[in-house]
């Protein structure tokens, strides 16, 4: 009877102990939350615009005080940033627009360098690259060498009409000069399924490239009238930028690939190399003897890390309709894109947010 009693002592004791354990847990994590919330909201009204925020450099090679500026163009070109583990990764576009901004108020940077390795992307992520790379070289007189490597196609060429002087690696792809709007169509299999489209719509046009229905040829040319703008958009901008005459440029403009020598023999490139080689031609038609070779490096503080853990935990969910994964939500659209370079980024269906 007593070691009954006791063992029921023993009992209780434990189990008061649990539960003031986990008591305890809970409030140590809901102080621990609201601490969390306190420090992001404060901390984040100390962050600066971002177009403020410097950059840190570093240092590839070289010497001096001279300093030549690597820009990296790579993935597809987009205007959509991404979330990495603890912090927001700002979109191709911001980031070279960034970067730029920042080399042109350092007057030791003579020359830029657009490291591109990329299959193209959206029309206008591309224009607005382009854009800014002009506006750059008209406001400080520096020069911009594209070195494309394994690939710089369609957008990504778009982009490079604006440099001064082009080096393709012997072994790179590039070309692909032409717009595409990727579609699908399922009427067919809609059909044989039994599945009807109740969709409302204002207009005939309305639904005009929506899978779900055949497209009318008045459809087809309301579509086929804007590729058709964007076409002769991108081979004025490329017979600008390369010294051509226009009908030269849509003899190569039909959406064909190159090697680095077929682009080379068809004037679409200056020269055939490798990054170093792009830096030694940087200094030669900057006349420096030496130069420091840098690039710019983004360094997140503990505002954007606390508020990217946040967002991470507590942030909005979306819910995704797609055929594939893909890191850009603007597909479909029209694209200046190399679409057999990276056939998985076709096909894709909006996004909900």
């Amino acid at each position: 009877m007593e070691d009954n009693k006791k063992k029921s002592r023993v009992g209780f004791w434990i189990s008061t102990s649990l539960a003031i354990f986990f008591f305890l847990c809970c409030i140590v994590l809901s102080i621990s939350l609201m601490g969390l919330f306190v420090v992001k909201g404060a901390l984040t009204t100390q962050v600066k615009d971002e177009s403020t925020k410097k950059l840190s450099e570093k240092v590839i090679g070289g010497s001096g005080t001279d300093k030549i500026l690597l820009i990296p163009i790579k993935g597809v070109i987009t205007g959509q940033s991404s979330k990495k583990l603890f912090q927001e990764t700002p979109s191709i576009v911001e980031s070279v627009k960034q970067q730029l901004e920042q080399a042109r108020d350092d007057n030791d940077i003579k020359a830029v360098v657009l490291e591109i390795n990329s299959p193209g992307g959206g029309i206008t992520a591309s224009d607005i690259i382009y854009k800014k790379v002009l506006e750059f070289k008209e406001k400080t007189d520096k020069k911009v060498i594209v070195c494309m490597q394994d690939v710089a196609a369609s957008g990504a060429y778009y982009i490079s009409a604006a440099a001064d002087k082009i080096i393709s690696h012997p072994t790179t792809i590039t070309g692909s000069i032409g717009v595409i709007m990727p579609l699908i169509n399922i009427s067919n299999l809609v059909e044989k399924y039994g599945i009807e489209d109740n969709s409302i719509k204002s207009g005939d046009m309305k639904s005009i490239g929506s899978p779900l229905k055949k497209m009318s040829d008045a459809e087809r040319k309301v579509l086929y009238d804007i590729v058709d703008e964007m076409y002769t958009r991108f081979v004025n901008i490329i017979a600008a930028g390369r010294n051509m005459e226009v009908e030269n440029v849509k003899t190569l403009a039909d959406g064909r690939i190159y090697t680095g020598k077929q682009a080379l023999d068809n004037g679409l490139v200056d020269q055939l190399g490798y990054i170093e080689d792009a830096i030694t031609l940087a200094k030669n038609i900057t006349g420096l003897n030496e130069a420091k070779v840098i690039k710019y490096k983004k360094m997140f503080d503990l505002a954007e890390i606390f508020e990217g853990s946040m967002d991470n935990l507590f942030g909005n969910r979306t819910i995704k309709f797609s055929l594939h994964t893909s890191t850009d939500n603007d597909f479909p659209g029209f694209m200046y894109l190399w679409t057999g370079y990276q056939q998985n980024y076709l096909f894709k269906w909006p996004t909900f947010n």
